[in-house]
């Protein structure tokens, strides 16, 4: 069952937010709830290792996964554990999460890419293997983690792929549970500066280095070059083409 405690990892570097953070944890401090601090950005990876491994549950016990900007329905414990009783082989329960494209969550794998899906009533409950899930509102059964944990290797990006990738290897049963919907404020799909998208696009490229040649073989400047293209277009600028070809 979902046992309600609540882990705040705090991935924090700025300092304003840092400090609200640590009074926000104060205020809410119990039995119930406990502030992790990751003691600067150490990557998500890090963080969802670093909170699994705090705390001590049976290996049926289920953990939820957010991040900072998914909004949560207020019956979704309930609705989770409705789905349980009537799926107790599920290891791993994947909500439906939405963008402001259309459904981010489950995505359909399509060789290399993951592509959205454009309306709930498409996605196939049965065909696991065509889709990939976001660790938002994931709820993965303890005993997950004893074979697979989230590869430290990923900074940010692909972290959530790997991860559904390494389950199915290890034959988890991965089940999509379409009462609970999420929205997700997703940085992927905002517009941004030329700054922050060239910021974005360098911490992306280590990890679909990582990524691509872990599970495809394949060289992840190939695969990167439209993405590179289209964001000299949008910009102006050759930078984002220039630092992908120069990457080793």
């Amino acid at each position: 069952m979902l046992n309600g405690r609540v882990i705040f990892c705090d991935n924090s570097t700025d300092a304003e937010i840092k400090n609200f953070n640590v009074s926000f944890a104060e205020n809410l401090k119990n039995d119930r709830f406990f502030y992790l601090d990751m003691h600067g950005n150490k990557g998500l990876s890090k963080a969802y290792n670093s909170a699994v491994a705090t705390l001590n549950l049976n290996e049926n016990d289920f953990i939820v996964i957010f991040d900072q900007d998914t909004a949560i329905p207020q019956d979704m414990q309930l609705l989770y554990e409705n789905f349980m009783s009537e799926n107790k082989d599920a290891d791993i329960i994947c909500p439906v999460v939405l963008d402001s494209v259309g459904v981010m969550s489950p995505s359909i794998v399509n060789g290399t890419k993951f592509r959205h899906i454009s309306s709930i009533p498409e996605i196939n409950e049965k065909n696991i293997s065509a889709y990939s899930f976001i660790n938002s509102g994931m709820c993965i059964k303890r005993s997950v983690f004893e074979k697979i944990k989230y590869d430290e290797n990923l900074f940010l990006d692909f972290v959530d792929h790997d991860f559904v990738l390494s389950a199915k290897k290890n034959r988890f049963k991965i089940r999509i549970c379409k009462e609970v919907v999420l929205n997700q404020n997703f940085s992927g799909v905002t517009k941004n500066t030329y700054n922050q998208d060239f910021s974005r696009f360098c911490i992306y490229m280590k990890d679909a280095k990582v990524f691509y040649k872990k599970w495809f073989g394949k060289s992840y400047k190939i695969i990167l070059l439209p993405r590179a293209v289209r964001l000299c277009l949008i910009h102006k600028k050759l930078s984002f083409l220039l630092i992908l070809l120069r990457n080793k």
